[in-house]
């Protein structure tokens, strides 16, 4: 911390970021604690959270690496070497007497009890930073930018389309791709194969080849239940309702095959 009040060129929501960040990392400037944790400890909502980490980052005081730390949370730290060249561009940082008697900072006396400090820590990683982030998804390693969705295999619309007409023919085909929506829906519905997981913690598909197959039998699945197949007695303005593609890939659909039929799919 007292390397962030003596070297950041930040001031305002910023510098109170890096301090954030501080006050949970190790004499090496490591830690981990959650997104919302900082969001919390800087009393700002947890958006604005991630637009200064970026900031940081992109000003080079800050370094992040997603998904690397303990359980896949975000890995922070703090450049100190750059903060010992940095000069602050404040103006009343730059008048601050206490910076030239630097009485406290030269003897640092708050930085070993201030919460997350752990001097004398053998480990990089803080012993007792808060729980782990909850952006799970970029690959570790990876500069945080802002939270996105990694990245997937091109979605083979036809191919699915294809699976659908031939495993499950008694219902309405899906002739026009062009159909308002259509490709966006098989679209979401690839995405979500490529990275939900099963009850048990595991991935429905991590591969193109396994996302397909996953599709197949998602469909023989659809075959097993009576109301997206029309089994079954419907009255009123169900009577002539019929489940067609986007309702089987859609969220209702899942709900249909995944939960309700005996299967964990």
């Amino acid at each position: 911390m007292a390397a962030v009040w003596r070297g950041s060129q930040h001031s305002g929501s910023a510098l109170l970021m890096m301090l954030a960040i501080a006050d949970f990392s190790d004499d090496k400037g490591v830690a981990y604690p959650a997104v919302s944790t900082l969001a919390e400890k800087t009393r700002m909502k947890p958006r604005n959270a991630h637009y200064l980490l970026t900031t940081l980052q992109e000003s080079g005081e800050l370094v992040v690496k997603i998904g690397a730390g303990p359980r896949g949370t975000n890995l922070y730290r703090i450049a100190l070497d750059r903060l010992d060249r940095v000069q602050p561009v404040a103006g009343v940082q730059g008048n601050a007497g206490m910076q030239h008697g630097a009485g406290l900072q030269a003897a640092a006396g708050m930085q070993p009890s201030a919460r997350g400090g752990a001097t004398g820590c053998a480990n990089p990683l803080h012993p007792i930073a808060p729980e782990p982030s909850l952006n799970h998804q970029e690959p570790s390693g990876r500069s945080l930018t802002r939270p996105k969705r990694p990245k997937l295999p091109v979605c083979p619309h036809d191919e699915i389309v294809d699976a659908y007409h031939e495993i499950l023919p008694e219902l309405p085909r899906a002739l026009l791709m062009e159909a308002k929506g259509r490709k966006e829906k098989i679209s979401d519905f690839w995405g979500w194969v490529l990275t939900s997981k099963r009850s048990n913690g595991t991935r429905r598909a991590e591969t193109p080849e396994e996302a397909i197959a996953f599709i197949r039998t998602y469909f023989e699945r659809a075959r097993s239940n009576d109301f997206i197949m029309n089994r079954g007695v419907r009255s009123g303005a169900h009577a002539k309702w019929r489940a067609d593609l986007e309702y089987v890939i859609g969220d209702k659909g899942r709900v249909q095959v995944i939960e309700r039929t005996e299967v964990t799919a």
